[in-house]
């Protein structure tokens, strides 16, 4: 019995990983009077399934140019660092207030960089503490995999290894929805239609 045990172990440690597919498809709002430009960026991402992967990508970047943030918005996996490079001629302190990614940068003259790892997911707001009008939002998602949706409402998440998981939306002026979905073939497609209620359809 014991034999048979440390077998089935072992072959179960030397399977291969289930094969990366890709997760797509398109946003809908069913939401009279609004369209997809009106509700800012969507963020549609999966949560279960296989241990996610370590990051292996270099940092993302938000530039400090004409005393704004470009791009005004970004979208990380957790635990990437994100690199703020201040492109103008004159000083910014880039910080955040939102916990748990609380972060303070100091302030730094143009030609320099500096570099924030989000180690919590979640939504982060910047600021610079010299010039009012900068701000600009990070949504920092669980795992590596999401994908923020185009001008026309599509989305492609690729390499998600096969299996059971949970499909979120995110958008500032949308409620978060959520639903189950399985990935076991190359391609996996799945429209979405929010409707402003508890899931999407």
């Amino acid at each position: 019995m014991a034999r048979l045990l440390a077998g089935l172990l072992l072959a179960a440690a030397l399977s291969p990983p289930a094969a990366a597919g890709e997760l797509r498809g398109r946003v809908e709002l069913a939401l009279p009077g609004l369209s997809l430009a009106d509700v800012g960026p969507i963020v549609v991402y999966l949560e279960g399934g296989a241990p996610a992967p370590a990051q292996e990508a270099p940092p993302a970047e938000i530039r400090q140019q004409n005393a704004r943030f470009s791009p005004p918005f970004l979208a990380v996996a957790r635990g990437r660092g994100v690199s703020m490079p201040n492109d103008d001629a004159i000083y910014h302190n880039v910080f955040s207030f939102s916990a748990p990614n609380e972060f303070d940068l100091g302030l730094y003259p143009g030609g320099e960089s500096r570099t924030v790892t989000f180690e919590h997911a979640g939504v982060v707001r910047i600021f610079c503490s010299i010039h009012e009008a900068m701000n600009g939002t990070l949504f920092v998602a669980p795992t590596p995999w999401f994908a923020v949706v185009d001008e026309a409402g599509r989305y492609a998440i690729p390499r998600v290894p096969a299996g059971r998981f949970r499909l979120r939306t995110w958008a500032e002026k949308l409620p978060p929805t959520e639903r189950d979905v399985t990935l076991s073939g190359p391609t996996t497609t799945l429209d979405l239609r929010i409707d402003g209620g508890d899931g999407v359809n």
